[in-house]
């Protein structure tokens, strides 16, 4: 019976210390798992309590190495953390550093912002030195008008027009013209000395403590733009293009004018164009095939795309495009025209004579050309008309158009534009050569393979000189 009580307790201690490990794995799982939970937690903390610190360590040691830039990066890291800006000592070093480095514009800015966590003489030698700087300093501010809203990166050329007597204005100013040629209006505002400026050109004034905003186009800036040139030159080629006289004319063009943020710009520009040409062979019997041989006004139209970019005191605008043109001068063949008039009282005599036909044509072919814009876009921030020059021309397909001719055969005249009957005074028949071929209906026979060749178009070049004005619209 005894062994029978042992062995129940024995049983049930058993039992119990089961119970109890299992209980004691459970919350050594918990604690593990709290442990975990804090742990997890707590890095963070402490890696964002030691990251301006470390950005603080680090420009400690750049500034003992005289990396004065580089300390300054750090620095800016520092403060850009809450609890890094709370830091006198971070504010007061880039105070020191932006004054070495003759950056302004960091200076103005750590001040404002190291007032505010200083305190006692630090605070009011802060105050006192800001204070004396927006005397002798001011902003000017660059504001996106439309579009992206986003400032160009062109680089910009600054100039002080008045004059600068003091060391250390002398020395801000310098440091402001290289970062306008740098980052032009990209980097938003500059603080500059009080005074007159230019800024590619265009006149600011900078008064002590004030901004001056200036209004800037976007950096994908897109307008309507307006060409109208006026162009002179020549044609030379085959021998079917004739030795052309002097050619003028005036063109028109209109389309979207796309300004980017380098301060480049592409340009779309379609229109019309109206030409003066006039053909001239060396054939003194070409009076005979045309009765008008004088200039005559040509009609046509042109594609034209170009790109704008500065180089210097001028802006160089390389162009593409492709025109079509009708030519009512535009070739001259070699032939024999047949008279079969009779000898009247005129003096008409039959014959036939060898000369060269003054065709019309319609050409077409691509564009090339370069102008150089001589005045700027804007005066006093408004837009202008901008005055340019260049060169223009290239090859042509000329396709002649015969008319009638192979069908009928007959060569139209206009008998009293041929010759001056008054020159010749009493004499008739071959003794007035200016009346020889005064009257009389005029045929030319061709064949099939002549006229499948006088059907080839025809290639040639002309050159022209370029004038106009260019209007944003």
């Amino acid at each position: 019976m005894l062994s029978f009580h042992l062995l129940l307790h024995l049983l049930v201690a058993a039992k119990e210390r089961t119970v109890m490990a299992s209980i004691g794995r459970v919350t050594l799982l918990v604690v593990l798992g709290a442990l975990l939970v804090v742990g997890v937690g707590m890095p963070s903390k402490v890696s964002a309590q030691s990251g301006w610190q470390q950005h603080m360590f680090q420009a400690n040691s750049f500034y003992r190495n005289r990396l004065l830039p580089k300390a300054l990066e750090e620095l800016k890291m520092v403060v850009a953390d809450p609890a890094g800006a709370k830091q006198l000592k971070a504010w007061q070093l880039i105070i020191e550093i932006s004054t070495k480095l003759k950056d302004l514009d960091t200076l103005m800015w750590a001040l404002e912002r190291g007032r505010e966590v200083a305190k006692g003489p630090d605070k009011g030698q802060m105050q006192a030195q800001l204070y004396r700087l927006k005397r002798v300093y001011g902003q000017i501010v660059f504001e996106a008008t439309g579009g992206s809203g986003k400032l160009p990166t062109k680089g910009l050329k600054l100039k002080i027009v008045s004059e600068l007597s003091d060391p250390e204005s002398k020395a801000y100013y310098e440091k402001a013209r290289a970062l306008f040629a740098q980052l032009g209006y990209s980097r938003g505002s500059y603080y500059l000395p009080a005074g007159d400026y230019e800024l590619d050109g265009e006149e600011f004034k900078i008064k002590g403590g004030k901004d001056t905003i200036v209004e800037v186009a976007p950096t994908t800036n897109v307008t309507f733009a307006m060409d109208i040139v006026g162009m002179g030159g020549g044609r030379m080629g085959a021998e079917n293009s004739g030795g052309a006289g002097f050619l003028a004319g005036i063109r028109v063009g209109l389309g979207p004018h796309i300004q980017f943020a380098s301060g480049s710009s592409l340009l779309i520009s379609v229109g019309p164009i109206v030409g003066l040409g006039a053909q001239s062979t060396v054939d003194i019997q070409q009076d005979i095939y045309t009765a008008d041989s004088g200039a005559k006004v040509a009609i046509g139209g042109e594609l034209e795309v170009g790109f704008e970019f500065k180089v210097g005191p001028v802006d160089l605008s390389p162009r593409i495009g492709y025109v079509v043109q009708s030519l009512p001068t535009g070739l001259y063949y070699p032939g024999q025209v047949a008279s079969s008039s009779a000898s009247d009282s005129t003096g008409g005599i039959a014959g036939v004579l060898d000369g060269h036909f003054v065709v019309p044509a319609v050409a077409h072919g691509p564009r090339f050309g370069l102008h150089a814009l001589l005045t700027p876009a804007l005066v006093k921030k408004k837009r202008v008309p901008r005055v340019f020059v260049g060169l223009k021309g290239g090859p042509l397909w000329a396709t002649p158009d015969w008319g009638d001719l192979f069908d009928t055969g007959s060569v139209a005249l206009d008998a009293t534009e041929l010759r001056n009957p008054e020159i010749c005074g009493s004499q008739v028949g071959d003794d007035c050569p200016d009346r020889a071929y005064l009257n009389g209906s005029f045929s030319a026979g061709f064949s099939e393979e002549k006229r499948e060749e006088l059907n080839r178009p025809v290639i040639f070049g002309d050159v022209q000189i370029v004038a106009g004005v260019q209007l944003r619209l």
